[in-house]
């Protein structure tokens, strides 16, 4: 068998390695803070369905929501994937920092249910939600009612809480291979 030595040196360089990682990841961010709307929005939602939420501006005022969640109603468990299609309207609500759109669209969803087959449903997200000025951070609340196509006629209700950080992932992954 062979045998392994102890060598401070390269433990030392792995260190520097994770921590220089750790700090270009820190600086990508930083700078993501001033504009991101052209990034990805990562974040967790909780309601009527709770997991993940991922939301991709287009320009300005249009972006894309993506949903992963879990539905925990009694009798309606399963999983729930779906996207959006948003608008966001900045005029009708303002603040001092940082800003508030209300936000509305269409998007398409399917749930998973444990023990009943699928479901496939058209929601209207209505929503809120608050853009800090100085962070790529958002906070948000939304109430989407729908209607299931999808093996038949029903009335669907979601609602969520959440937030969600913003980076930009090609410049994330560039600086974490120069850093490597």
């Amino acid at each position: 068998m062979g045998r392994h030595t102890f060598n401070p040196r390269q433990l030392h360089l792995k260190k520097m390695k994770k921590a220089l990682v750790l700090v270009v990841l820190a600086l990508t961010f930083n700078a993501a803070a001033q504009d991101y709307k052209g990034h990805y929005g990562i974040g967790l939602a909780l309601g009527e369905p709770s997991g993940f939420s991922i939301k991709k501006f287009n320009n300005n005022n249009e972006a894309f929501q993506y949903t992963l969640g879990y539905s925990a109603v009694s009798g309606q468990e399963g999983i729930n994937i779906g996207a959006d299609y948003l608008r966001h309207n900045y005029e009708i609500i303002t603040a001092e920092k940082g800003r508030i759109p209300f936000y509305y669209g269409g998007g398409i969803h399917l749930k998973s249910y444990n023990d009943a087959g699928n479901q496939l449903y058209a929601r209207v997200p209505l929503g809120v939600a608050y853009e800090a000025a100085d962070f790529p951070f958002d906070v948000f609340f939304e109430f989407a009612p729908g209607i299931a196509v999808l093996p038949s006629p029903s009335l669907v209700t979601n609602f969520a809480i959440g937030a969600r950080f913003y980076f930009d992932v090609r410049k994330a992954v560039e600086k974490i291979d120069e850093a490597i």
